[in-house]
């Protein structure tokens, strides 16, 4: 039995043995059966300490949840915490939604096995990349105010989609192709983006993106991240300039949404085993229609509605969630 001050910024990582499951009782952490079902916590940061697990056993406790968690582990340079739950609890779920601190925390029904086939199917801007590339042409062409504006709207779910894209695409007619170049070529990648792709196309995952942005970005990606399949929209060029239109179907949330059955389908992969992350509105429905969706640096609504949340963290997260899993069952 070993007694922590719960208030102190100690780490917890090293502290305990290892391959054994803990529990917290009035301030100690004590030895507990892992043999619980329900669901999962996982507590992801460059550092894990005494402040997070208190935290974590208080929003337990007030939701009526009891956990046995593992001693933190390291996984791409961030210490990780992963817990059994003996059920699952909506009120605990928006609970570690609302954590902004240092940590990114979740709690989640399911997890995806990685020793099994799966699937994975990411938005583009701001989840693949740091940046929309609409804006960026925008600022490129000076219209940049007037589109960010539209481009807002749309994420967080005040404008549909479609007709927000029309109208973003309109304000680029003469805009010179010169400047989708020169995008193309300097896309800042989200940090953990390369690890995670790799991760899974190791375990022989398919990798996938269906975005509301465009082909010459998603392209860039597939061809130097050999994704399966990249899905986004074509702008219509005359000679060196856009026209201010789009050509074929507009890629939303609808589009999102059949292009992971679509995957699920052509790969035999089942519902659970399939992830989907993006961070705005039109993301919502393939987030909540995959087998664990997040929802990463998102807007409010798309935090609340979403099963898991990265706050904090970059796609890095993701990686260490599914690890966490992979080690938790190896026990």
């Amino acid at each position: 039995m070993a007694e922590f001050n719960f208030n102190a910024d100690e780490e917890l990582f090293s502290r305990l043995p290892e391959k054994a499951f803990y529990t917290v009782v009035d301030n100690k952490v004590v030895s507990a059966d892992g043999n619980i079902s329900g669901g999962y916590i996982c507590a992801i940061g460059d550092r894990i300490t005494m402040q997070h697990l208190g935290m974590i056993k208080e929003l337990a406790d007030r939701s009526g949840v009891s956990f046995a968690f593992r001693e933190p582990f390291a996984i791409c340079g961030k210490q990780v915490l992963i817990a059994v739950t003996d059920r699952y609890s909506e009120e605990l779920n928006r609970a570690f939604k609302a954590f902004t601190g240092d940590a990114d925390v979740i709690h989640v029904k399911n997890i995806p096995d990685l020793s099994k086939p799966g699937v994975i199917l990411l938005d583009m801007d701001s989840t693949c990349i740091q940046i929309e590339c609409i804006d960026e042409i925008a600022k490129a062409y000076g219209v940049g105010k007037q589109i960010s504006e539209i481009t807002s709207m749309a994420m967080h779910g005040k404008l549909d989609f479609k007709q927000s894209l029309r109208k973003r695409v309109g304000l680029l007619k003469y805009a010179p192709v010169s400047i989708l170049d020169k995008i193309r070529n300097s896309l800042p990648i989200m940090p953990g983006f390369p690890e995670l792709i790799r991760l899974l196309q190791s375990k022989g995952w398919k990798t996938a993106i269906a975005s509301g942005g465009f082909m010459p970005f998603v392209n860039k990606l597939k061809e130097d991240f050999g994704l399966d399949l990249v899905r986004a929209n074509t702008f219509e060029i005359e000679g060196d300039h856009l026209t201010g239109g789009l050509i074929g179907e507009i890629v939303d949330s609808t589009v999102k949404v059949a292009t992971l059955h679509e995957l699920c389908a052509k790969y035999d992969i089942p519902k659970e085993q399939s992830i989907a992350v993006g961070d705005g509105a039109n993301d919502l429905p393939m987030i909540n229609e995959s087998g664990l969706g997040f929802a990463i640096h998102a807007k409010p609504i798309v935090r609340e509605k979403a099963t898991a949340t990265i706050n904090t963290l970059g796609l890095d997260a993701i990686v260490c969630v599914l690890t966490a899993y992979s080690n938790l069952k190896s026990m």
